[in-house]
C-alpha cells in the first residue's frame, strides 16, 4: 500500500515548477521539466510504513506559498516539511549542510565536503548536490565552483543566474 501523493504545477519567473508531496513531506521540485518521469519512482518508494503525519495537499499549498514569497524576496528560509528518504545517507548529510547555507551567501563544493566531514570528497559532494530532489528549497543554486564560477545546476544555468540575482549573490 502506498502513502498518498499529491502533485502541483506552478508558474514562476523560472518557468513551470512541478512539486510532489507525500504524507511525510515535500518530495520533489522540478524546474522546467515534467514530473511524469519521477512519479513512478516516487510512487514505488512510498511504501506504507505507518501513517504519515502530513496532508500532502496542505504541504503543496504551503510549498507554493513559500516559493512565491521567495521569488518576491519576501522569504529567506523554507519551513515546509521535507521527505529526503530518496537520498543515500551521504546525500542527506550533504543536503542538510546545504540547507545551512544562508540566504544571500554562496558556498563551494570543497566547503560542503569539509562540512560533511569528507574534505577529499568534492566530486561525491558535487554528485550529491546534483541529485538534490528539492532545488530552491534545498539551495543547491548557492553552490559555486572554485574561483566563484557558476558551475552546474540541474535546472540550467539561466535559472541559477536568476536565483542568485534574487539573493544578491555575485559570481565570476
Amino acid at each position: 500500500m502506498h502513502n498518498r501523493l499529491a502533485v502541483a504545477y506552478v508558474d514562476s519567473p523560472l518557468g513551470e515548477l512541478g512539486l510532489a508531496a507525500g504524507e511525510h513531506g515535500l518530495l520533489c521540485v522540478s524546474l522546467g521539466t515534467s514530473l511524469d518521469g519521477a512519479l513512478p519512482r516516487l510512487l514505488n518508494q512510498r511504501h506504507d510504513k505507518g501513517k504519515g503525519k502530513c496532508d500532502p495537499f496542505a504541504l503543496l499549498e504551503q510549498a507554493c506559498a513559500e516559493l512565491v514569497e521567495y521569488m518576491l524576496s519576501a522569504r529567506e528560509r523554507f519551513d515546509v516539511p521535507l521527505d529526503l528518504s530518496s537520498g543515500t545517507e551521504f546525500q542527506r548529510t550533504v543536503w542538510r549542510h546545504l540547507r545551512k547555507v544562508k540566504y544571500g551567501q554562496a558556498t563551494t563544493y570543497a566547503d560542503l565536503a569539509e562540512a560533511a566531514g569528507r574534505p577529499q570528497a568534492t566530486r561525491a559532494v558535487g554528485n550529491a548536490v546534483g541529485a538534490n530532489p528539492l532545488p530552491i528549497i534545498i539551495p543547491c543554486h548557492r553552490v559555486l565552483a572554485a574561483g566563484g564560477r557558476l558551475g552546474g545546476f540541474s535546472g540550467g544555468l539561466s535559472r541559477k543566474r536568476k536565483l542568485l540575482r534574487i539573493e544578491g549573490i555575485k559570481w565570476n
